[in-house]
């Protein structure tokens, strides 16, 4: 049954997927599109809230906006007195939020005498009726599906035509290094890049489907958009596995393209651009006609370092599954490696002030909201678990010409733990921490400790450190327990652990845990990057 429900859906995206390849958006439409959006931005934010909230009983913002004792006129004179980020902090100050772990499922929503219980699935955006869907990363029991909405898809495709056209590389041609499904990450960019005519020449995937084994509706959507797209005219690139072992292919498909004198675009991941530029300096290649887009985990200057010694140029992309693109890396002047033009035109950010697990500072989180009725989820003031800056400056550059003028630099994980740009929820990694490990392998919570660091060569690692107090231990055993552990539930785990696995993230450290200058001994810690 579940098998025809899936062939008769994809049967009925045959006709969005092929008008949506049919016609292509240059650069001139693609900034009238943003422009138009800039414009009418308060005004898709109140359609939104309208019709996707107050008019759609199933929201759960719905019980905290009656909490709040707000309505929709209420909201709709803030904006048009205030505009959106003021009404959103208003919102905030009433308790109109969702944290990380509220959103994600993992924790309760208590507002003083409130008390709120919600799952994942009930923030679906109910425009969405049509889509392929992905999962995010982020959670060990359950990942958040999103759909890959084709009319979102031009939204997005339109912000990659004028960041390309910013940085002077829309003629070159472009590949990508990222993972097939369940991750969404390769199969988004390559829509986006379809409807900018700028299709990827080759599509390599460090993940196997034979290895992580996919559910069905994730092969179909693979297949589905590999062959419908040539049945329809448009060459979609199959995927070819290449190991994080193997960079040297990455390196020697980028030589052979730069051989024709346009440059070369390689969009991967942080850790996956690094592995490139270094198998590049192995085989002493110039890169300077190569772009690196590179997301997934912050592009920090000793990553940007590791690059730029190639001659290669990296740009920063900010992108969340149930956000979509969030930034790309400003054109013009700027001291951070990681500094993105908000796409702000697409959604809304402010922050909140909080104290994060793992660590004894109080951050800035930031806290999305949805202006457009094409996001995969439903957001307001919907924290994203990440913190940074945000400012709006000059920096005499196209993107900044076209509207989007706030920036936002030094983007960091508050709560959960990253590396190849799979991303684990601390909450599920704090169990294997405190109970999982010692009854395993001996002693006690506080023996054990996850630290995510960045190495000298710009790799982010996750040390297990383990204090020598426990005695001798298997570590390459208490490596493959955590992964193990973690690969648990569906196929979005088992292929966030084989990223894991295969990129050799996780490493055993034998000293004592991390005590904080206050004292405290913190299951996770996140050393600062810069």
């Amino acid at each position: 049954m579940s098998f025809l429900t899936d062939i008769l859906k994809y049967s009925r995206l045959a006709s969005d997927l092929h008008n949506f390849l049919r016609d292509t958006i240059d650069i001139e439409n693609s900034k009238k599109l943003i422009a138009t959006q800039l414009l009418n931005r308060e005004r898709n934010f109140l359609n939104m809230v309208q019709t996707g909230i107050y008019q759609n009983p199933g929201s759960p913002y719905i019980k905290l906006l009656q909490m709040a004792g707000c309505e929709f006129g209420d909201i709709e004179s803030l904006v048009k007195k205030e505009g959106i980020e003021t009404t959103l902090k208003h919102l905030l100050a009433d308790g109109v939020y969702l944290s990380w772990e509220e959103f994600k499922g993992k924790t309760d929503i208590i507002r003083g005498n409130h008390h709120f219980q919600f799952t994942d699935t009930d923030f679906d955006n109910p425009f969405l009726t049509r889509g392929l869907e992905s999962s995010s990363s982020a959670s060990r029991s359950r990942g958040t599906k999103a759909t890959i909405n084709f009319d979102r898809s031009t939204y997005q495709a339109a912000h990659c035509a004028v960041a390309f056209n910013a940085h002077g590389i829309s003629n070159s041609p472009i590949i990508i290094w990222m993972p097939i499904l369940p991750s969404g990450a390769g199969l988004a960019a390559t829509f986006w890049l379809a409807k900018i005519d700028k299709l990827p020449v080759k599509w390599f995937s460090p993940l196997q489907s034979k290895t992580i084994k996919p559910a069905l509706a994730k092969r179909l959507a693979t297949y589905y958009a590999l062959y419908a797209s040539r049945f329809f005219g448009v060459n979609f690139p199959k995927p070819e596995y290449v190991s994080f072992d193997e960079a040297y292919k990455v390196v020697d498909c980028l030589a052979d393209i730069l051989k024709d004198g346009h440059g070369c675009i390689l969009w991967t991941f942080a850790n996956s651009a690094v592995r490139v530029s270094q198998a590049a300096m192995e085989k002493k290649l110039d890169l300077s006609n190569v772009t690196f887009i590179v997301g997934g985990e912050p592009l920090t200057a000793v990553k940007t370092k590791e690059i730029r010694a190639t001659g290669a140029k990296p740009v920063s992309v900010y992108v969340a599954v149930e956000v979509g693109i969030i930034g790309f890396g400003c054109a013009g002047q700027t001291s951070a490696s990681d500094d993105v033009h908000h796409c702000k035109d697409l959604h809304a950010i402010i922050q909140r002030r909080r104290e994060v697990l793992s660590g004894t500072a109080s951050v800035d989180t930031f806290l999305f909201t949805s202006l457009m009725n094409k996001a995969p989820k439903i957001l307001l003031n919907v924290e994203s678990g990440d913190h940074g800056h945000i400012e709006t400056r000059h920096c005499s550059c196209e993107l900044e010409k076209l509207g989007l003028t706030d920036h936002i630099s030094n983007i960091r994980s508050v709560d959960k733990l990253t590396g190849e740009g799979m991303t684990f929820i601390g909450t599920d990694l704090l169990r294997i921490i405190e109970e999982l490990l010692p009854d395993h392998f001996g002693g006690s919570s506080a023996d054990y400790q996850m630290v995510e660091e960045e190495n000298e060569r710009g790799f982010t690692t996750l040390s297990v450190v383990v204090s020598p107090d426990v005695g001798e231990i298997d570590e390459a055993n208490l490596v493959k327990t955590i992964l193990t552990e973690l690969s648990k539930g569906k196929d979005t785990q088992r292929m966030m652990a084989e990223m894991w696995a295969k990129g050799g993230v996780l490493r055993v450290k034998r000293e004592r845990p991390f005590v904080t200058a206050a004292g405290k001994l913190l299951p996770l810690h996140i050393l600062t990057k810069k």
